[in-house]
């Protein structure tokens, strides 16, 4: 009775394991690698059914064994190295600290109370600007205004607001609002 195609190359496997280690090595670029892979190629060999012949079994053991280690570097590229994982656990969380939202909310407090001791246009034309990003021509179509003026009031709004907060400057406001409004 002759062997079947698988039966030869599972022969021919652990026969001629140590030549094939030593060429897969030298492809892969490390003797443990070929190790593996030529494992991984006698369990496949063996819950695999093999119906043509094979004419260079040889050849066909080694492109196998290539072939898996080629796969098995492509699903481990696919996961984290521990450095990178390493990386992302001890990523700096921006998020406020409860006393940084406290303070925040505490600012915005002010800055609401300054607002509102603001006529209500100024009122409404900075929170516009501000809070809604309207432009300035946007505003003076709106109150009827001309630019200048609109310009005019943000300035007294603004003077306003910085005495009223001790903050020095607009960005500052913007920034903090942005980030208590964003909760």
């Amino acid at each position: 009775m002759t062997a079947s195609p698988r039966e030869v190359l599972m022969s021919l496997l652990v026969s001629a394991y140590p030549d094939l280690k030593r060429r897969l090595a030298g492809r892969l670029g490390s003797a443990d690698r070929a190790q593996e892979a030529l494992h991984d190629t006698y369990i496949r060999l063996r819950r695999t059914e093999i119906v043509d012949e094979i004419r260079n079994p040889t050849s066909y053991l080694l492109s196998m064994a290539l072939n898996i280690a080629s796969n098995s570097a492509r699903a481990e590229m696919k996961h984290l190295s521990a450095a990178e994982v390493n990386r992302l656990v001890d990523f700096p969380d921006d998020a406020p600290d409860p006393i940084q939202y406290a303070e925040a909310r505490s600012e915005l407090a002010a800055v609401d109370r300054a607002l509102q001791k603001l006529p209500p246009r100024r009122r409404a034309i900075i929170t516009r600007l501000w809070i809604e990003n309207a432009t300035y021509k946007e505003l003076a179509l709106e109150y009827s205004l001309s630019e200048r003026t609109i310009r005019h009031e943000v300035l007294l709004a603004t003077r306003h607001l910085h005495e009223a907060t001790e903050v020095f400057s607009v960005e500052a406001l913007q920034e903090q609002l942005s980030k208590v409004s964003s909760k």
